[in-house]
Formats: C-alpha cells, structure tokens, sequence
C-alpha cells in the first residue's frame, strides 16, 4: 500500500512539473537570450509563462506569453550598474542621494529604470527613461524625525 501511494504521489508531481515548463520554442529562445542564466526557475500562468533567474549578479524575471513571444522583463540591480547618463541626470537633479534600488523593465518598444531614492528626509520613487528624462516622480516623507 504504502509503494502504491508513494508511485502515485510520484506521477502526480511528475505530471505537475511537466505540465508547469514551457514549450522548446520558449526554452530555446530564453537559452539564446539569456545564456549565462543562473538559477533558473519557470512558473506557469494563464497568459503565459515566467522565468526567474540571476545573471551576472542580478535578478531577473521575464514574461513570455502562450505563443512563446517575450512580454516584458525586469532586472534588479544596484545604482552602480546605472548606465552613465541616468546616473548624471540624477546626481544633477537631486544632489546628494542614495540610490536604493533599480528596477530595469524592458517591453518589446521601451525601456524605464523604476529607481528608488533617498536624500535627507525624503523617499523618492521615479521613472526614468534611457535618454535620462524623468517621466514619473512621486515623494514620500521617509519617516525621519528631525526634531
């Protein structure tokens, strides 16, 4: 009984995680794109499938739809990976700052680093686009005191 249950349990996660990776056109394209991947773990969805990994340090995740065709992806990194420009337009516009995080979100036509900042008392939350404009800027109160 207990073989009988254990056979069982073992084709019912068989058949999950297969049914769980995506098709060889998905496989394929995300291996080409993406060769040095680390890390790698694939979730399916009604819409399509998402991939996360790590690659040269950062942590990635991508959408591919049902068709296999690629959606989105973001990238998470740290300021110093900032391509050059951006980095320049942030220090000109707020000064001394600590950048506290980059999200990289790439589509099929665009892309927009989401960075998250910090000068003095303030939370600053941005879009910015490659050519270094800002399209979005929201500011929070970072919850210092400075009584």
């Amino acid at each position: 009984m207990k073989k009988a249950i254990l056979y069982f349990v073992t084709c019912v996660l068989l058949v999950t995680s297969a049914a769980a990776m995506p098709g060889s056109k998905i496989l394929q394209r995300f291996s080409q794109t993406f060769p040095n991947a680390q890390n790698i773990r694939w979730r399916d969805d009604k819409a399509g499938f998402f991939v996360s990994f790590t690659q040269n340090g950062n942590f990635n995740k991508v959408f591919y739809n049902t068709a296999g065709d690629f959606v989105y992806s973001l990238k998470y990194y740290h300021a110093d990976a900032l391509p050059t420009n951006i980095a320049m337009a942030l220090n000109k516009q707020f000064g001394e700052s600590k950048i506290i995080g980059v999200t990289e979100i790439t589509t099929q036509n665009d892309m927009v680093y989401n960075i998250k900042l910090t000068k003095e008392d303030k939370l600053y939350d941005l879009n910015v686009l490659a050519d270094g404009s800002v399209t979005k800027q929201e500011e929070f109160n970072n919850g210092a005191s400075s009584d």
